[in-house]
């Protein structure tokens, strides 16, 4: 199926970081994929941001929570509880 495509997901969040929502959960927990959707920042539609959508062990990798908030600081809410009291964060 298309949502398992690395290639087709990765073309996705490239335009639209929030269709990270509609991507197979294994391109949800693909590091790659996940920080290309959250450069994008938060999605003028819906309001989400794409980080909501990663796999919880990717909401707790530092760098992509790094990257998410640099972008939007919305995205401090998706981020796991842990790095929430980084102060870098």
């Amino acid at each position: 199926r298309l949502r398992g495509d690395r290639e087709v997901v990765l073309e996705a969040v490239k335009q639209f970081g929030i269709a990270l929502k509609y991507a197979s959960a294994e391109m949800r927990a693909d590091r790659g994929v996940v920080l290309e959707a959250v450069r994008l920042g938060i999605d003028d539609v819906t309001g989400e941001h794409a980080l909501q959508h990663a796999s919880e062990e990717l909401r707790g990798d530092r760098e992509v929570a790094l990257e998410a908030v640099r972008q939007e600081g919305f995205a401090l809410k998706a981020v796991s509880e842990e790095l929430r009291s980084d102060r870098e964060v």
